[in-house]
Formats: structure tokens, C-alpha cells, sequence
């Protein structure tokens, strides 16, 4: 193995072997506010990559953007690199009992996309890190911060099967929102299914965390504070997490 990633173009040196992976590569500079010591790393086709230190112990910050091929793309490399627990912080839609604005951590997730396909062969249903899980929810119940723990759902069509446009997709979307009820998920996203799959195959520890921040029925959204809060929460709960 090269000690270069492919596409991240990091080296071993330069990441942790505790990784927080993010979608929008925005959020890097707001979060690295949470570190000392911190070393952003040049851009590299869009990936933006920084570690520093939280509380003497070393945690690198990865943004993959959306969608799973590139999300795990980034997984992998990093893997490859020795990196070995990552949590993934962001949104999703809630479907069963998470309200808008509450967190969600994923148990496990159903994956309804290609990545999880190409893994497994079928959709199939990947398991997250027991450990990660219960230590997250220990976290913030300790502060009584409302969240549900369970099942997550990954589709790779936004627009088609997460968050109609049309009467079409709509339709579709009901439909699969009414299905992943009965299969008790409690929330939708685009990539936690396909990061559990492929951090599973490489024997990592992972898991997912994120704010409901749509109504599946009315496509809500929450307002950009509540998001940039929720934000906060997530880092440092994340990062009390990896560094215990």
C-alpha cells in the first residue's frame, strides 16, 4: 500500500487514527475551532482534510461532500492510512420517531444504494460500532439533549426517493418513507449505510450522527441556527467520544 492516498493526497503523518467525517466542506474552519495545533491540508479535488488535537489526543476532520461513492472513497483511504474509528456528523431526514430538530445515531443502516449493493451483492442492512453507539448516547443523554438511537435508511437519488420535487417523486418518496416505517428506520440520509458497509468490510469502528433536520411529510426545514447549533453539539459530543 502507498503511503499516499490516491485522491485525498494525505500521507500517513498526516492524519489521526480518530476521524470525524463531514458533508460540507464549510463547516471545516467552525469546527477546527474546537482543535489546538491544527493543520489544514491542501485541497485536494475539493476534499478538505484537517487534524489537530482535543485534549492532547489527535482527530482529523474529513470532508467528503455528498453522496456515498466519494464518502467512502474517503473512508477507505484514510483506512488504508491506519485510521481505524470514525464517527460521520450531519443531517438527515427523520422518518418514525425522531422529531425535526432532534439527533439521531445510527445502530445500523439499510442501504438502498449502489455502494451497499456492490459491498454486499443486495440491499442488506450493515451494523455500526456497539461501542460508538452507546458511548454517544451516554453523551448526550448526560446533558438531556433529546435523540433516538436505531436504523438509518441510504438512497442514492435525493430528488427521487429522499425529497419529492413532482407529483412522482412525491409518490414515490410517500411510499418509501410508509415502507421504513414499517421496517421501524428512524431516519434517511445519503451516505450512513454505504460508510457502515464499507467500515465494516475493513474492520473499522464507525457510526453516524446527525440532526432530523426535514419533515418527511411537510419538507420543513429547520432554520440555519438550529442547524449551526446543532452543529456544536455534534462536534463536541463526537469528539468527547473518539477521545475518551
Amino acid at each position: 500500500m502507498s503511503n499516499q492516498a490516491w485522491y485525498l493526497g494525505c500521507k500517513k503523518e498526516d492524519i489521526a487514527e480518530r476521524i470525524i467525517l463531514i458533508g460540507d466542506p464549510g463547516r471545516i474552519p467552525r469546527l477546527c475551532q474546537h482543535l489546538t495545533d491544527v493543520k489544514q491540508l491542501p485541497v485536494n479535488r475539493g476534499l478538505v482534510l484537517a487534524t489537530g488535537l482535543y485534549n492532547n489526543t489527535r482527530v482529523s476532520f474529513a470532508a467528503f461532500g455528498m453522496g456515498s461513492p466519494i464518502a467512502t472513497i474517503v473512508l477507505q483511504e484514510l483506512a488504508q492510512l491506519g485510521a481505524h474509528h470514525f464517527l460521520r456528523i450531519g443531517t438527515c431526514i427523520g422518518v418514525s420517531s425522531v422529531n425535526m430538530g432532534e439527533f439521531a445515531i445510527a445502530d445500523s443502516a439499510l442501504g438502498f444504494d449502489g455502494i451497499t449493493t456492490a459491498y454486499s451483492g443486495h440491499a442488506s442492512t450493515a451494523q455500526a460500532d456497539e461501542g460508538l453507539v452507546g458511548a454517544l448516547a451516554e453523551v448526550l443523554t448526560a446533558q438531556s439533549i433529546a435523540h433516538k438511537v436505531g436504523q438509518f435508511a441510504s438512497y442514492d437519488a435525493f430528488y427521487l426517493d429522499i425529497f419529492g420535487v413532482d407529483d412522482g417523486s412525491r409518490r414515490r418518496v410517500a411510499n418509501n418513507m410508509a415502507e421504513l416505517k414499517q421496517r421501524q428506520v428512524i431516519a434517511v440520509d445519503m451516505e450512513t449505510a454505504a460508510l457502515l458497509s464499507v467500515g465494516q468490510r475493513l474492520g473499522c469502528k464507525i457510526s453516524s450522527l446527525c440532526l432530523c433536520s426535514v419533515d418527511n411529510l411537510s419538507q420543513q426545514k429547520v432554520t440555519r441556527d438550529t442547524v449551526l447549533n446543532a452543529e456544536t453539539t455534534m462536534v463536541r459530543t463526537a469528539l468527547q467520544v473518539l477521545c475518551r
